[in-house]
């Protein structure tokens, strides 16, 4: 058994998939554990309501769940961006739903004439030092999101590189920031935070968020929760690239991979 703690569906301002079709997705790929953590980014609630669809998220949730019968488990959730941009936009997302797990993540960086999402960025125009510099300040706010949102789960850590190195092919190496990513690392650890393995960029980037040495480096400091993510925003990339994320865990010395229910961690072998 297998499980697949990131997805989204219609209920995400990037995504027009039906929860049951993702469903009947991770169904067909054996996964009979997935949790729907649709976007709660912070920035744009000054753009369109992003609570209802949250709340429409998990109510669709309870209402499969009880159709299916027991056959595979629907896990309740939300991705939260930004939280410390806009607190109180945070604290009322914290008691719309009694999730069964929360992600953090960061999509736009607090970098000077940078701001919006790093997807809309063109990478291309800008020099490798810049670059860094957006990286560095990237892992500045994950290192404040840890200190800010109460959530289970830490999102596709290095995601700015899928379009840094996958979409612009910038190559650039951020073995140059190691000493910031472990410190990023150990506050994961101590926090009892999970470190999510997202397989969505192995198209572009032909590897994960985080890269294989970050996974073995929160190995070697002594992490253990891990989670699988395909952040799958169509049925078809339902649980995809988890043969491999499997295989990378188990040479690193992984033997269990986590899922959330209720906001508790239980162990799935692999």
């Amino acid at each position: 058994m297998i499980a697949d703690m990131h997805t989204h569906s219609e209920n995400s301002h990037d995504s027009v998939c039906k929860i049951e079709d993702m469903y009947n997705a991770q169904m067909a790929c054996g996964t009979e554990i997935f949790a729907v953590t649709d976007h709660f980014d912070t920035y744009s609630f000054n753009d369109y309501d992003i609570f209802t669809p949250i709340r429409r998220t998990y109510d669709t949730v309870r209402k499969l769940n009880e159709k299916n019968g027991g056959r595979g488990l629907i896990l309740a959730g939300v991705e939260i961006s930004e939280n410390f941009w806009f607190p109180e936009e945070y604290e009322k997302i914290k008691t719309l739903a009694d999730f069964d797990v929360v992600i953090g993540s960061v999509h736009c960086v607090k970098h000077d004439g940078l701001t919006r999402p790093y997807f809309r960025i063109d990478f291309e125009k800008l020099d490798k030092k810049t670059v860094i510099e957006y990286i560095d300040s990237y892992f500045n706010d994950i290192g404040t999101m840890l200190e800010t949102l109460d959530c289970d789960i830490v999102a596709h850590l290095t995601c700015p590189l899928r379009y840094i190195n996958g979409k612009y092919r910038r190559e650039v190496d951020i073995s140059q920031l190691e000493e910031k990513i472990e410190e990023l690392l150990c506050r994961i650890i101590s926090s009892g935070k999970a470190l999510e393995v997202n397989t969505s960029s192995l198209s572009l980037l032909k590897g994960f968020m985080p890269d294989e040495w970050i996974i073995s480096l929160y190995r070697k400091l002594g992490g253990e929760l891990i989670t699988l993510g395909s952040d799958a925003h169509v049925a078809e990339n339902a649980s995809m690239g988890f043969d491999k994320a499997i295989e990378t865990l188990k040479k690193i010395g992984f033997e269990e991979v986590y899922y959330y229910q209720k906001r508790i961690p239980k162990a799935l072998k692999i």
